[in-house]
This record gives C-alpha cells, structure tokens and sequence, in this order.
C-alpha cells in the first residue's frame, strides 16, 4: 500500500485526477452490470409467447410420427436387403477373380489386400500359402482350405531360363546359375534326381521343388 501511495504522489496534480476519474468511471460500470437487472425491464408480450409455444408444440405432434414413419420405413429396406450368402467352391488363387472372392464371403479389405499381393509377384504353389494373408482369420482359412485347388504348372529344367527359375522358391540368382552350368556340362537333364549333383544344391530346395519341375 505504502508503494502506491508513493506512486500516486509521484505524478503531477492533472494525472492523479486522470487516475481518479478513471477508478470512479469502473466503479459505475460495475455497480450499472450488478444491478441491470433491477431496474431494466425488456417487453414480454405473454399472449404472443404462448401462441409461439403453441404452435412448437403442435409441430411436434405432426413431425414425430413422419419421423418414426420415415426411420421404419428405412429401417425396412434394410431389413429386405438380402444379405450375401457365401458359397463354397473348388478354387485356385493364383486365377481366382475378385467376384469369385466376394462369393466365397471374404471381407473387401481382405479381398483388396489379396489382390494386392497377387499384383506384386506372389504365386501359389500349396494351399498353406494362402494362409499368411493379411486379415484372413484361422476361421476363415479351415473354412476355405478344403476348397483350395491348386494347379502346378511344372517348369522345364531344359527351357527353363535364370529369371524363371529365380522365380522359384529357395532358388537365387547363384544357385540358378548354378543350375543353368550344370545344364551346360550335361547336355541337358534328363531326371530331376540330377539337380542333386548341382554343386551345394541344397536337399530341402530338391524336396520342395521336386513336385514343381519337369525334364519334359
């Protein structure tokens, strides 16, 4: 207290008044909110606000049952949409369509990100391969595995080339040139049995490639 005070003193006769005229011309404005409501009366027309109230009120009435009418009607046509029943069938991933998915009941994400995966390169050659996709529920899969049919289309070791056999599961860019000297060496293959001769060809890629290959 004693600093404003000090403060105060401190300017000249006119702007203490300043100050002065200041603080009374708040002090009105605040006693002028406080009690407004006292003495500021605004015209209600009571015969005016009753009919308005009224006729809201008959609004309601005749808006509801149109409401109600409009959400059963609604209700339906949704009810009378037929649902999609999933059919089973024989069917290969590597050329099944995405009618043919919507029919077997997959979800469209599942759909999508399976089409999605074809388009990128990813073949088929067991049914189990079909189960890491993405979304598709264990459920799903045991419901759709019996139903898997897959055809081999067997790969040539005499025609075949570095790109197609790369292609191929557990065989790299070396092991298939590997594959293609050997070839060179031999003439050509004339049983599958050879690929076991191939330099560090390695037993599990035989056994997983031996039903995929053909020396026809």
């Amino acid at each position: 207290m004693k600093r404003l005070i000090t403060a105060y003193t401190s300017f000249n006769r006119t702007e203490r008044m300043g100050i002065v005229a200041l603080l009374v011309i708040i002090l009105i404005l605040i006693i002028t909110k406080a009690t407004m409501h006292m003495w500021v009366h605004p015209d209600v027309n009571d015969a005016e606000q009753k009919a308005l109230l009224a006729k809201w009120e008959a609004h309601q009435k005749t808006a509801t049952p149109t409401g109600n009418a409009t959400y059963a009607s609604a209700n339906n046509y949704k009810n009378s949409t037929p649902a999609i029943v999933p059919k089973l069938f024989a069917f290969d991933p590597n050329t099944v369509t995405e009618q043919q998915l919507q029919e077997l009941g997959l979800q469209p994400k599942t759909i999508s990100i399976f089409l999605n995966w074809r388009s990128k390169g990813k073949h088929f050659y067991k049914k189990e391969d079909f189960k890491p996709l993405y979304t598709l529920s264990e459920a799903e899969y045991e419901r759709l595995a019996p139903f898997i049919s897959i055809k081999v289309q067997r790969l040539n070791l005499n025609t075949a080339d570095s790109a197609s056999l790369v292609a191929l599961p557990g065989i790299g860019a070396k092991l298939a040139h590997k594959i293609l000297e050997y070839k060179k060496e031999i003439g050509s293959y004339n049983s599958i049995e050879q690929l076991r001769d191939v330099y560090h060809f390695p037993d599990s890629t035989f056994k997983m490639l031996k039903e995929r290959l053909t020396v026809n």
